[in-house]
């Protein structure tokens, strides 16, 4: 069993967590999991694989609960007592340290309760990281999702689509040289072979 007082990072692709291999244990332990990457590196399906949500909140359902929090002293009852919560947020904490130090509070308890937070970072603003210094580091893993490096990675995610679009696996050639890379830039250029090619 790993430590409780260390803190855990893994990093990979989304496919690596999506995948029939099992997952690592200490993502089942630790009831604190922040998802960070890329837009479109897959953060909420990976989130979606870890836990059966009882409770989801995107950015503007966290932004609305965040101000009946403050208003109210008290959470909504589907945040405070959900077993396992996805925040698909925040993204508006920079110069908010009272915001952050509710959310901290929030996910301390939570994880005191054994009940499961995972929080997806949406942008690249900082304001995960700002919550990742809330919690005791033996109570949460970091989890660093990136798109696949070189060609054959590249190529491996693009003739597994084809197989899901029932298209030719020739049909991904090309795919891996596409700048920006990602897995929406693939999906479109593969429904655009699909179009010219129907």
């Amino acid at each position: 069993m790993a430590s409780r007082s260390k803190p855990a990072f893994l990093s990979g692709t989304s496919s690596e967590f999506l995948g029939k291999r099992a997952l690592p244990t200490i993502l089942k332990e630790r009831p604190v999991v922040f998802l960070l990457g890329p837009s479109g590196a897959g953060k909420t399906s990976v989130a979606l694989r870890l836990v059966q949500p009882n409770h989801y909140c995107n950015r503007n359902t966290l932004e609305d609960a965040v101000l009946e929090r403050v208003r109210t002293r008290v959470w909504p009852e589907a945040i405070r007592d959900a077993k396992n919560l996805i925040l698909d947020g925040p993204v508006w904490l920079q110069n908010r340290p009272a915001i952050v130090r509710i959310l901290g509070e929030l996910l301390r308890e939570r994880a005191a309760e054994g009940r499961r937070t995972l929080v997806c970072q949406p942008d690249h603003d900082g304001s995960v990281n700002l919550l990742m210094d809330e919690v005791e580091p033996g109570s949460s893993v970091v989890v660093a999702l990136r798109f696949p490096k070189g060609r054959r990675g590249r190529l491996r995610f693009a003739t597994r689509q084809c197989e899901k679009m029932a298209i030719p696996k020739t049909a991904a050639k090309g795919s891996e040289v596409i700048e920006p890379w990602g897995y929406a830039q693939v999906i479109a250029f593969l429904e655009e072979w699909e179009r010219n090619n129907a």
